[in-house]
């Protein structure tokens, strides 16, 4: 009978042991891999697979396809307008059609500059936050 228990023991005692090892390996690693998620900057935006999909011009990635999607709504509407003057149909105004063709245009083709300062008030607010923990707790974080 104490054979058994005693067999039984160290069977727990080693599945904790395992489990110790385990979390506090997954712990050591995760809270470096959560600050270079939580703490990004505008450097991201550098990345070379970054650039080639979303593109750094209006002539390649995803503003080609936004400008090219701008031309066929100006294509469109201009479609529409002409056809409302044959039926009589009540559509927008040229002005208003071009005011929020125009902003959409400004946002879309200036959104990488948007997203970088988007990034940096991120990380401003986000290094802040950090700093103001270091001088309440005193204490510096090794991951950064």
């Amino acid at each position: 009978m104490e054979n058994t228990t005693n067999i039984t023991q160290i069977i727990i005692d080693t599945i904790n042991t395992i489990f110790e090892n385990l979390f506090s390996s997954i712990d050591n690693n995760l809270y470096g891999v959560l600050d270079d998620i939580t703490f990004i900057s505008s450097d991201i935006l550098n990345d070379k697979n970054f650039e080639n999909i979303f593109g750094t011009s209006t002539s390649n990635g995803i503003l080609l396809i936004s400008n090219s999607l701008l031309l066929a709504f100006i294509l469109y509407y201009s479609f529409k307008y002409l056809m409302a003057h044959f039926t009589y149909y009540k559509t927008e105004t040229p002005f208003s059609f071009l005011i929020k063709l125009i902003i959409s245009g400004i946002c879309m083709n200036f959104s990488f500059y948007l997203i970088g300062l988007i990034l940096d008030i991120n990380s401003n607010i986000s290094l802040a936050i950090r700093n103001l923990g270091e001088n309440l707790f005193r204490k510096k974080y090794l991951f950064f």
